[in-house]
């Protein structure tokens, strides 16, 4: 039986929603709380399977409660709840990656569906749990203060955010934009939350999408280590079934498997999950290009109300990453040098029309 914690501050509201997936599964077994606090001590006496929580809660607030989870329980899958008040931000947390994102009013029949797909391995390459990057991308579409004090085996420093925007950063004696892309860049990282911003001064100018694109790229360059995943063989040991699944060869993947342009791939289904990904636990299962891709898309709106074919990014060590999306699917694909990325781009739109499975 799989256990799932419902968070909200609303009771009769957690009541409805227990009522109606008792009614869907009455094979779940669904747990309650009413802020932060509860549903830390449920989780500490019962194996959660799911949480499914609120971010706008008194007391210990959904954002306090991610960050304790990033601590004690990494890879629990989570839904969030919330209103994020505009079409602009719903569309940017929806193309992330790691959390699933559900607007209040819920309809019902999505949350179903969500909860079911969550919680079904098969149906997922796996589902990671909370990460740094799409903490901060988070809190900065919330437009939350805060200053998350962040600890990984490299150090631990502290990030200050003021309304959403990052204004400055500190660790290792390093200070402002420098810190930031250091903390940013660490891996396994575990999340104390402060609610209140600790910082008055502004240093960081950068925004905040651009600081998480940053940061990769510095780590891809080498600038920053790379730490060995201590949990990776238990995120695969359990689902070589599922992972084989999305090895099968449909016309894209296969194309994709057999360019010689092509480093690495991998390609995101519409619920934010990885359903291609090759090689295995490559370096580009920690990007977000449904992040770009929207941001890219709003500025296109901007001058000519143009329409986004691809993204192309080239880092100082010409190390090239293409971003594209198509319906119910994104993609992220890393090139080699001698790659022609409008080429490459429509051999891979030609292979999508042709590849059922894709439609």
């Amino acid at each position: 039986m799989k256990t799932i914690l419902m968070v909200d501050d609303e009771h009769p509201f957690l009541l409805s929603l227990k009522d109606g997936m008792t009614a869907h599964n009455p094979e779940l077994n669904i747990l309650l709380a009413n802020n932060g606090q509860e549903a830390l001590d449920t989780m500490q006496q019962n194996e959660i399977d799911l949480l499914v929580t609120d971010l706008k809660m008194p007391g210990m607030d959904g954002f306090q409660l991610l960050a304790h989870v990033s601590r004690s329980a990494p890879y629990l899958p989570i839904i969030v709840m919330t209103a994020f008040g505009t079409p602009d931000i719903e569309e940017q947390l929806s193309n992330m990656t790691a959390l699933h994102y559900l607007e209040k009013p819920l309809d019902f029949d999505v949350l179903a569906t969500t909860i079911d797909s969550a919680l079904n391995s098969k149906s997922n390459s796996y589902i990671r749990g909370i990460t740094l990057a799409t903490f901060l991308q988070l809190v900065h579409m919330e437009k939350k203060s805060c200053s998350p004090t962040i600890r990984s085996r490299s150090g631990s420093g502290q990030l200050h955010i003021r309304q959403g925007d990052l204004i400055n950063a500190s660790c290792n004696g390093m200070t402002g934009k420098q810190a930031a892309l250091e903390i940013i860049g660490w891996d396994n990282t575990e999340i104390e939350m402060d609610a209140t911003c600790r910082c008055e001064e502004k240093i960081i100018t950068d925004p905040l999408g651009f600081i998480l694109m940053e940061a990769h790229r510095i780590k891809d360059e080498g600038g920053l280590g790379t730490e060995v995943d201590p949990f990776a063989d238990l995120l695969t040991s359990d689902n070589d079934e599922s992972i084989k699944e999305t090895r099968e060869e449909t016309a894209l993947s296969g194309f994709l498997l057999s360019n010689r342009e092509i480093k690495e791939f991998a390609i995101f289904k519409e619920e934010n999950q990885i359903e291609q990904i090759n090689p295995p636990n490559c370096s580009l299962e920690t990007m977000d290009p449904g992040y770009y891709l929207s941001t890219c898309n709003q500025v296109g709106s901007i001058f000519d109300n143009s329409r986004l074919n691809y993204l192309l990014y080239t880092t100082t060590q010409n190390n090239r990453y293409m971003m594209f999306q198509w319906p119910n699917r994104r993609a992220i694909l890393s090139l080699e040098e001698s790659a022609k990325p409008d080429k490459l781009f429509s051999e891979v739109i030609e292979q999508i029309q042709c590849d059922s499975s894709f439609q």
